[in-house]
Order: C-alpha cells, then sequence, then structure tokens
C-alpha cells in the first residue's frame, strides 16, 4: 500500500506527486527519498536507481526525476521480519 513514510496514512495511487505535495494528515512532503521505492539506505547514494546527485536530508521535498512513491515502510518492515523468521524457522528445524 502506498502511504506516508512518516505517519503511514494511504495515499491515493492516482495523485499526482510532485514537489510541493504534501500528506494529507502531517502535512510532510511525500517527494523524499523517504518516500522513495527506490530508497534504500546503506548502497551508493541510498538510492536504487544509482542518482548522481547525493541528497544529504532524505525527509525533504527534493527534485529527483527518479521518484517513486514506494510502499508503506512499516508495512515492508513487518514483511521483512516475517519472512526471516520463516528461514529460520526452516534452517532450525
Amino acid at each position: 500500500m502506498r502511504a506516508c513514510h512518516h505517519c503511514h496514512t494511504p495515499i491515493d495511487p492516482l495523485l499526482s506527486i510532485g514537489y510541493h505535495t504534501v500528506c494529507p494528515t502531517c502535512s510532510k512532503s511525500l517527494h523524499s527519498c523517504v518516500n522513495c521505492r527506490f530508497y534504500s539506505p546503506g548502497i551508493y547514494h541510498d538510492c536504487l536507481e544509482g542518482v548522481e546527485e547525493y541528497i544529504e536530508d532524505k525527509e525533504h521535498a527534493n527534485f529527483c526525476d527518479s521518484f517513486m512513491l514506494g510502499e508503506d515502510s512499516k508495512e515492508e518492515s513487518e514483511k521483512k521480519a516475517r519472512a526471516k523468521a520463516r528461514a529460520e524457522a526452516f534452517f532450525n528445524f
């Protein structure tokens, strides 16, 4: 589900997200690294798209052309935790 990284409010999939678009609940910018599907801390510039311009503040609006609103990070974290638990259970029978 597409949702705000900060408050986890669902975002309408038909909403066009630009530089000035903010979350209707918490008013934080939606066009930011932490809301992007390519955001991946720990890799080059924390971006799976391999962008050349480093964006220091990942939580504020930016002009990145690669931006795509990603899935809710809370849900993703829960999915990863469940997958890890299943893998550990499989290998630790």
